[in-house]
């Protein structure tokens, strides 16, 4: 797999994080293992762990359990690869057919630095699951495929779920945040690599995700997502993430403003929550809908989403309190 001298290709180093979840990481190495491609790549590995178990076939790095998050381990496998493009992928995803040649493609082109692939639902994911998918979560999910026309498009989003960067651009922004142990580093990392060059999203370089599934997940995932948006914005790496920005994506927010309007209306506010409420609701169905037409889900799915974006909503601000008071 390594690449040789007289290869027409770069070196390529396929970069998997992985905590707590072996069998996932067991299968993921297999299916990259077997894939067919035309290019030739390493595997580097880098698992927080107490009990090591060295993978054959790749590099294998594994460091303790101490919590030191995402942007670490994901630093440590930038260090331990060699790879002039390096690829990253999630421990839980299983990769579709031409997924590597598809997202390396776009390297052709030597203004491009970065590149996002898609990233769609496992079969047999349940409502809740396809709701998180719609909605854009994560790496886009189906929402930014079907939004895409199957089309490559530029982009300054881009998630290590399914992504590759020049190895030369991530070094040359610092790498991966430490600071951004909550989640973050990737976005971050993106804003400043778009900076040095082109990037650009691959719809067809498809990979499944494992879904949350359920609220309760959903919940705490967003609550760590609002916590990494307060500590980007402590960054002040990234001039368009301010409190500014948190505040216009805040749902609470909102609902205080629009209440304290009712307040001026003579005792209109005990209309305007509920009708807002509803208007909030409704307005999920009418951003979702001509997406969800195109992509097979189920009417359960449908029905669900504004519930889903309400709970995704509600636990970001929760996570964002937690974020400023903790910080």
């Amino acid at each position: 797999m390594l690449l040789g001298k007289g290869s027409d290709h770069p070196a390529i180093s396929i970069l998997i994080c992985s905590r707590d979840r072996r069998s996932d990481l067991a299968t993921i190495v297999k299916d990259l293992k077997t894939m067919k491609t035309r290019y030739l790549f390493d595997m580097v590995v880098v698992e927080e762990t107490n009990d090591p178990a060295p993978i054959e076939g790749v590099h294998y790095f594994p460091h303790p359990m101490k919590n030191h998050g995402f942007p670490y381990a994901r630093n440590l496998s930038v260090a331990k690869s060699t790879g002039q493009i390096v690829v990253f992928i999630d421990d839980d995803c299983r990769i579709r057919d031409l997924w590597l040649d598809n997202l390396l493609k776009p390297f052709e082109d030597e203004t491009v630095v970065g590149v996002q692939g898609g990233v769609v639902v496992p079969e047999g994911t349940n409502a809740i699951g396809w709701a998180e998918s719609l909605l854009g979560f994560p790496g886009g999910g189906v929402k930014r495929i079907i939004a895409s026309g199957g089309s490559l498009q530029e982009t300054i989003e881009i998630s290590t779920v399914n992504s590759a960067y020049r190895r030369w651009v991530v070094e040359a922004v610092g790498g991966f945040d430490g600071r951004l142990k909550l989640g973050g580093e990737d976005y971050l990392l993106a804003k400043k690599a778009c900076r040095h060059g082109k990037c650009l999203f691959a719809p067809d370089a498809l990979v499944t995700h494992r879904v949350r599934g359920n609220l309760v997940h959903i919940w705490h995932w967003f609550v760590r997502r609002g916590r990494a948006e307060i500590d980007v914005v402590r960054t002040r790496e990234y001039e368009r993430a301010g409190w500014g920005t948190v505040l216009r994506g805040s749902l609470t927010a909102k609902f205080v403003l629009i209440s304290f309007l009712g307040l001026l209306l003579s005792g209109g506010w005990i209309y305007v929550i509920p009708v807002a409420l509803a208007l909030y609701l409704g307005l999920q169905y009418c951003r979702i809908f001509s997406i969800w037409r195109k992509s097979g889900a189920s009417v359960k799915t449908l029905l669900i989403v504004p519930v889903v974006k309400l709970m995704m909503d509600v636990a970001m601000d929760a996570g964002r309190v937690q974020g400023i008071f903790r910080g």
